[in-house]
């Protein structure tokens, strides 16, 4: 049993091998982009198209959308993931008083809640162990999550504003590359349209058996091929893409958008909604050049997180509850928090007088 675990820990041949594996997917994707480029190029443009002004828009268009295709999927796929900032990890001796204090959650919320109240840790989501009152802990990597983080089993580590993991890029969507992924589901649709629309004469044509009679069957085959090819995909990236864009509106996360934040006073599903037009320039930045072109130009810095809910206040005003022992903690980490009411959502919760302390929770 022993043996066999470590065949899967890192460094191990079962390890390797599943590392190998995860890149089947993106080989997969530049089959297919090098037999889409040499059906269109070769079979329609220069065996097919007979006229020389439409056989040079084809390419011009073809190449253009490509190009585009291409850089923004390397971008997103060789993208760097980024790790918390290290005050985000447990100190030595601080993560030393949290395992020495294992099945004690309440003594573990303590240690997590004062250390994040000494490092002014810029957090305001909450474990959904708790009912909101538990900073969220990240066992495997000893950190406490930055807002909208999350722990990837495939990837290793806890991942800036986790989306999903996308075994078609073999890596996760996050902070860091989410804009490059946006641009690679929408030039892809474009590419897959523009070449849906341009071989649809010839394909029709190819099938009433009413064009090039000396033709070979394999390039019929690769003409028709590329017909149904592109529009299937056109219709799969197209659901995607609009889906991935009603999410930008709405400033929420894959993961966000089948459970909603937590929150101090409870789940949110509104907490990041800053707007239309700020949230679009969270993902694309403020500058128009640059929406369209997958070069990284995103506002923030994945940690920092602005918050638009009136469910939660400043991360230093609730730091320590107050019936709780503080003879060890420094009093300028002591704080209460104020009871708020939201005078904009009649469903919102008065926060109590009790503050938040922070355990184990595990998300």
């Amino acid at each position: 049993m022993g043996c066999a675990r470590k065949c899967f820990e890192e460094g191990g041949c079962c390890y390797r091998c599943l590392q190998i594996v995860r890149w089947l997917p993106v080989l997969f994707v530049f089959s297919i982009l090098a037999w889409a480029y040499y059906a269109y190029v070769i079979q329609l443009c220069f065996l097919t198209v007979e006229n020389a002004i439409e056989r040079s828009f084809y390419l011009f268009g073809f190449h253009l959308f490509f190009v585009l295709l291409i850089w923004s999927y390397c971008a997103t796929v060789f993208a760097k993931l980024h790790k918390p900032p290290s005050q985000f990890f447990l100190p030595v001796e601080i993560l030393n008083d949290v395992k020495n204090s294992a099945g004690d959650d309440k003594r573990i919320a303590q240690i997590l809640q004062r250390y994040a109240a000494q490092e002014k840790l810029p957090i305001r989501m909450r474990s959904y162990d708790g009912g909101g009152q538990f900073l969220r802990y990240c066992p495997k990597c000893h950190c406490l999550k930055p807002d909208r983080s999350h722990h990837c089993s495939m990837c290793g580590q806890c991942i800036l504003k986790f989306d999903h993991h996308c075994p078609w890029v073999n890596t996760c969507v996050n902070y860091h590359n989410y804009k490059f992924f946006l641009h690679f589901l929408g030039y892809g649709i474009a590419l897959c349209l523009f070449g849906f629309l341009t071989d649809m004469q010839y394909f029709i044509r190819f099938w009433k058996n009413d064009i090039h009679e000396g033709r070979t069957d394999v390039g019929k085959f690769h003409m028709l091929f590329l017909f149904f090819v592109s529009g299937m995909f056109s219709l799969s990236l197209g659901g995607l893409f609009f889906y991935h864009l009603y999410l930008v509106a709405r400033n929420r996360t894959t993961i966000e958008s089948f459970r909603p934040p937590m929150l101090s006073a409870g789940e949110d599903k509104h907490a990041f909604n800053m707007g239309i037009r700020a949230n679009f320039r969270q993902v694309f930045g403020p500058r128009p050049l640059f929406w369209f072109l997958p070069v990284y130009s995103s506002e923030g810095d994945g940690v920092t997180v602005d918050c638009s809910s009136y469910q939660t206040l400043p991360f230093e005003m609730t730091c320590i509850l107050p019936d709780e022992p503080t003879a060890d903690v420094p009093a300028d980490v002591i704080f209460t928090k104020p009871s708020m009411h939201t005078a904009t959502d009649s469903s919102s919760t008065p926060l109590s007088n009790s503050n938040i302390s922070p355990g184990s929770g595990m998300v």
